[in-house]
This record gives structure tokens, sequence and C-alpha cells, in this order.
């Protein structure tokens, strides 16, 4: 296939945009038709100029903020909040004050919105805009139609008022609706926390919406879990894309790490795992130190004895285990010349190659039909 185009053409102009993390002969465009579909709508209510005071919400890459010369970007991803940082530097644009999810959003004269992939995250955020918006304020809405769930509109409608859903095109579809005022829901918003008893760490673990197995204990944590006897303790332990903390809980809670590090690139996944090391583990909440960002790309702390990962095989809406090689070379390079990462993944991904890649020595310790738990230890330096 051949390289994506970086140019986007939009009624505001062509921005270049480009996808993060970048990879070489990128084969994906850094927008689509819902991007677009919402561009068109501003320029069919508004002409060539966006009004001040635009809040972009879940951006992924920049083509709404950069677009529309946004004030304010409202996301949970640190790695959205990158891909917009670089776009910005490339085409010479002033970055938009960032917000992220866990943070009230701000009050705004036009609210330009992509529908996120978790259906209870897009009622959290839908629940706030109304809590927050003026009456009167726009808010458009668009989305993939393979992502969008057929409750879209009547959460729009429950949360916002009245909603149009407009006419598909090119694969996407556009809803419009006007912000009631703050306190006119028709409905309270729901508890945005759910939680699970997890056997392992003998307490209840609980989540925000946007957190992967936010309301279960996945079968690969499960499986990562039973073999942790199978380690040496170790000083400092690294819960690389930590979700709700289930690994690093674990670590500490059965004394093997003295320390943990808990990374994830999403704000809600970080708010989680504080939430419960302080609920479930309060005499532990000094030895924890957390990283908000793209893996360990800007985290410049102590090296770790032990990396424990349940990678990504998505970024965003799209299936991909780039987005999982990628931690395996960030592991590498946080390890000690010694240090081993323990890494389960779905058996249908061929990890091995890309572990080999990084480490001296790779191994099985654990399997079952769906999951593996691979060991590699001594990061290749080179």
């Amino acid at each position: 296939m051949s390289a994506a185009d970086t140019r986007f053409s939009t009624p505001f102009g062509e921005p270049e945009l480009r996808r993060y993390p970048a990879r070489p002969k990128e084969t994906l465009q850094a927008w689509c038709s819902a991007d677009s579909l919402l561009l068109e709508a501003v320029a069919e209510r508004y002409g060539e100029s966006p009004p001040d005071g635009v809040l972009v919400v879940n951006d992924d890459h920049g083509a709404l903020a950069l677009s529309l010369a946004a004030s304010a970007v409202w996301t949970d991803s640190a790695m959205s909040r990158l891909a917009l940082e670089e776009n910005c530097q490339h085409n010479g644009r002033p970055l938009p004050t960032l917000y992220w999810s866990t943070d009230d959003a701000p009050v705004a004269n036009l609210v330009v919105m992509r529908v996120p992939k978790q259906l209870a995250f897009f009622e959290f955020q839908l629940a706030r805009l109304a809590a927050c918006m003026p009456a009167g304020t726009p808010v458009l809405v668009a989305g993939m139609d393979k992502h969008l769930s057929p409750h879209t509109a009547g959460l729009m409608e429950r949360y916002l008022g009245p909603t149009e859903r407009h006419r598909g095109q090119r694969k996407a579809r556009l809803f419009t609706a006007t912000a009631s005022g703050a306190g006119s829901a028709s409905v309270q918003a729901p508890d945005p926390w759910s939680s699970y008893f997890c056997q392992p760490l003998g307490g209840e673990l609980r989540a925000l919406p946007n957190v992967f197995s936010r309301d279960r204990l996945d079968g690969g944590s499960a499986l990562l879990l039973e073999t942790l006897s199978s380690l040496e303790h170790v000083q400092r332990v690294t819960d690389l894309a930590c979700g709700n903390g289930v690994l690093g809980l674990a670590a500490l809670s059965s004394g093997l790490a003295d320390r943990v590090l808990f990374c994830d690139e999403s704000a809600m996944a970080v708010a989680s795992t504080r939430d419960n090391l302080r609920r479930l583990l309060p005499h532990r909440v000094e030895d924890a130190e957390f990283h908000h960002g793209d893996g360990l790309r800007d985290y410049f702390g102590e090296q770790a004895d032990l990396v424990l990962c349940n990678p990504p095989f998505h970024l965003q809406h799209t299936v991909d285990d780039y987005a999982g090689r990628r931690l395996l070379a960030h592991a590498a390079r946080h390890l000690g010349s010694a240090g081993q990462l323990c890494l389960v993944a779905n058996r249908h991904l061929r990890y091995k190659p890309a572990l080999l890649r990084s480490f001296a020595a790779v191994k099985i310790l654990g399997s079952d039909q769906r999951f593996t738990v691979w060991l590699a230890s001594s990061p290749r330096t080179s």
C-alpha cells in the first residue's frame, strides 16, 4: 500500500497532519470522514471563519482542533495530546488549552465532538457537558458508522435536549443538538465508577468509564497474575499500560516489589489506579509513583527491575498490535541490564519475534486457550 496523504482538505484550509505515533510508510490518514462531516457542519453554520471559543472533544490527531483554531481540547489520551502538539508545531499553529477527561470541561460557544470508543465514556462526557454548557450552546457530534452505537442519539437527547440525526455520508454520521442549560437534563447522570471484586487482591477494584476492562478482571491479566508467584522479589516494578492498576497492586500486595511505577496513556486509568491504591493498600501509597504519558517515552525516573504489561492491541478504534510492540521497546530501554519483562498477549499475536529484537532471552511462563505469558530477559542495549 502507498503512504497516506498528509494534506487534509477542509473548509478552513489544508493543514498537514501526521498520525502519532509516527511509523515508516504510514498507510492510515490522521483524520476520517467523521472529522470532515463535523468541519463541513461548522462551515455551514458559520461560513469561512469558525467562531471563537470552540471546544473540541476526543480529537485523535488534531484534525478538528487545528482546522477550527479551537480554544480548548478535552481528552483522556496522552497520545492524542502528543499528536496535537506535534501537528500544531508542524503547522505553526498555537496549541489550544488542554483539559483532561478527569477535569471539568470548560465553557464554550461551540462544542465539536468525536464519539469515543466506550459508550459509558460518551455518556459520562455528555453528562459533564450538560452540566456546564450554557443554554443555547450548539453541540456537533460525529462518528464512523461501524463504531456508532444505536444509543448515540438517545443519549444526546437525554442529556442535551432535542437531537437531529443527519443522513449518513461517507460511512460516517453527524448528530446535532443544542444544550438546554446546566441542570436541565431529564435524568441524573449515572455514577461514573464501575467495580468488581478482585479475588487475587481480596478487594474491590474500581474504574472510571474509559478504563480497559473496568467491570471485570480480563482473562489476560488473570493469567499473568497466576504467574507472579514464580518471579523473584525485586525492588522496582513498572506496571506498563496499567489500566485500573491490578498488576502493580498485586506486585505490591504479594511482596513481589518494594516500589511500583504505574503508567498509562489514559488520564482515567491513572486516576482509577490512584483510587484503588488508596483504598486497598493505604499503607503502600508512599511506595507508588504515577506517570501519565505515551508509555515510558517521557519518563526519566529510575530504571525498573521488572516490567509487567498487558499491552493494548488497538490504536483508538484501529486493531493494531503496533501499540503493544512499541511498549516492548519502551520496556527494554527502561530496564536495567538484568531486568525482565513479563507480558501477556493474545495467543494469535506473534510477539516472540518482537521480544527477541529487544531482549536476549525469551520464554513462556504460562498459557491457556486464549493467552500466553512471556518472560523476556536481558534487554538489548543497541
